[in-house]
């Protein structure tokens, strides 16, 4: 019998979410060098976050009652690169295990948004 830390779960995204990462990490032309080298440490950072949740979809919080209740059974990674060192994480990173109860079999991301605005706490609650 694998060992239940051994067994990884499927990541999906809802509908929408794709479109959060591209908004997150788009460059243009007219991008200076220090604002790409962020960028790419917040593909890097969001990379990782698929790969935290594959191996283990209990990294995030329990989000529970509050503002948004019907996202209370979901989960959050407060995130942001490295090099941010002030102030709270400026991302999050919402998901729900499915099913909710037992061991999950996937974790369904909801929003990968700014912090500011409940930004992604919104765009979740319309993907739940």
């Amino acid at each position: 019998m694998a060992d239940e830390a051994d067994r990884e779960v499927r990541v999906t995204f809802a509908e929408g979410v794709r479109e959060d990462i591209a908004s997150l990490t788009a460059t243009s032309d007219e991008d200076d060098a220090a604002h790409r080298v962020q960028i790419d440490a917040l593909k890097r950072r969001i990379a990782t976050l698929l790969l935290e949740c594959k191996a283990n979809p209990y990294t995030g919080g329990l989000m529970g009652p509050g503002r948004h209740t019907e996202l209370e059974d979901c989960r959050r990674v407060r995130f942001d690169i490295f090099r941010h060192t002030k102030g709270k994480p400026r991302f999050r990173l919402i998901y729900r295990n499915e099913p909710s109860d037992g061991a999950p079999a996937e974790c369904r991301w909801l929003a990968v948004a700014p912090r500011a605005g409940l930004h992604a706490h919104r765009r979740a609650q319309q993907r739940f």
